[in-house]
């Protein structure tokens, strides 16, 4: 597959608690003396990777580990350059958007958002420095959280736009308390900043949660999305309003909220056959045990997408990233 191999990749939905190793994110927390649940290795790898196909609620409670390695503006700043630099390494990705909650690395409180930021925008940069890699962060939001909390995220990634910050996110347990409406003004004020927006939806067979995120939103992409084939208006609305969708599958198919590959053909085929455009990602490379290029092999040897289908969508994130040129 010489043409993969030589494929200028985008990636648009990755998490930074999901992109380092374990063998740097050991290392981030010896060198901080952050106590761990083991001290053996091996059982903290299996800890925060997916070893066999896992729950979503399950696969979530795996970025507390990873998220409190994460927690200081040295770690952000190693984490960020790490997994902008390997991303060009080792798959020649050369668009990518890194996104995290900068909340969920504070410490309940302990460390200050800007410098979490500011540290982890610089480690970007310095591995733009590096490598010919066009790089955002996205700033999550979370459904967990209150609506204060999340105010500040917003308020934030509006201040960080001119350093790097280029879009906002809404992730975390679809069991959270926060619903669509309640973030409605947050996602207005982020874009007349110019930011773009992106939810978490869809990855849960609830149509009627997605329906009510396109509506009250109106994000410019969405994170999965599958569950719109349920849905063959939902799938038109998509269509008509160009709304991007970043599918993960081999995150989809380890948190079993898709079967397999022959489910995702049907998945693709849907999508293609009612103009829904879509890109593919890894949600995130390390904890997932799988790159983006891998993500187009198992897509292709299992002929779930042509090689013609695969540059399309590779395509399509490239146009669709908020990453100004």
């Amino acid at each position: 597959m010489d043409w993969l191999a030589k494929l200028e990749l985008t990636e648009l939905h990755t998490h930074v608690g999901a992109s380092v190793s374990p063998t740097m994110l050991w290392e981030m927390a010896h060198n901080q003396g952050i106590k761990l649940p083991t001290k053996d290795y091996w059982q903290f790898e299996k800890m925060i990777t997916l070893q066999h196909k896992e729950n979503l609620n399950d696969y979530l409670k795996k970025f507390e580990l990873t998220e409190l390695i994460q927690s200081s503006p040295e770690a952000m700043f190693t984490a960020m350059e790490t997994a902008v630099s390997g991303a060009f390494r080792k798959n020649n990705i050369t668009t990518l958007e890194l996104r995290y909650n900068p909340i969920y690395r504070n410490r309940r409180g302990e460390r200050d958002l800007d410098h979490t930021i500011v540290f982890s925008l610089q480690g970007m940069e310095r591995a733009m420095l590096k490598y010919p890699v066009r790089a955002g962060v996205i700033l999550c939001m979370d459904r967990r959280l209150p609506l204060a909390a999340n105010r500040i995220i917003v308020q934030k990634a509006i201040k960080y736009k001119s350093r790097g910050v280029v879009g906002i996110d809404l992730a975390g347990s679809y069991d959270g308390q926060i619903k669509a409406k309640m973030i409605k003004g947050l996602v207005k004020e982020a874009k007349a900043a110019g930011l773009g927006v992106t939810i978490h939806t869809g990855e849960t067979p609830d149509v009627n949660e997605m329906w009510e995120v396109v509506r009250e939103l109106k994000p410019d992409r969405i994170g999965h999305g599958i569950a719109c084939v349920k849905d063959v208006k939902l799938m038109r609305y998509l269509a008509q309003t160009k709304t991007v969708l970043e599918i993960c599958p081999t995150s989809n198919i380890n948190t079993k909220v898709v079967k397999d590959y022959s489910e995702f053909k049907k998945i693709f085929t849907s999508l293609i056959d009612h103009g829904v455009k879509f890109t593919l990602n890894t949600d995130g490379p390390e904890m997932q045990q799988v790159n983006l290029r891998e993500e187009f092999r198992r897509l292709l040897q299992n002929e779930v997408l042509t090689q013609v289908e695969l540059i399309r969508a590779n395509e399509t994130a490239r146009k669709a990233s908020f990453i100004n040129d």
